[in-house]
């Protein structure tokens, strides 16, 4: 199953990598294949979707 998770940053946006690479390692087990990491912002307000496909066991 495909799924996505967002993930914020405030400011300048200098800790969304390092937000997403923990998340990544955090759930690894329950995660398959990363598809995609799109990065956008509004101001200072920093986004980024993972879009990734779910381990079912």
């Amino acid at each position: 199953m495909v799924k996505h998770m967002t993930i914020v940053d405030y400011g300048d946006g200098s800790d969304l990598k390092e937000k997403i690479y923990d998340w990544i390692s955090e759930n690894e087990g329950e995660i398959l294949e990363i598809i995609d990491i799109e990065y956008e912002n509004s101001g200072n307000i920093f986004y980024a979707t993972v879009t990734y496909k779910e381990r079912s066991d």
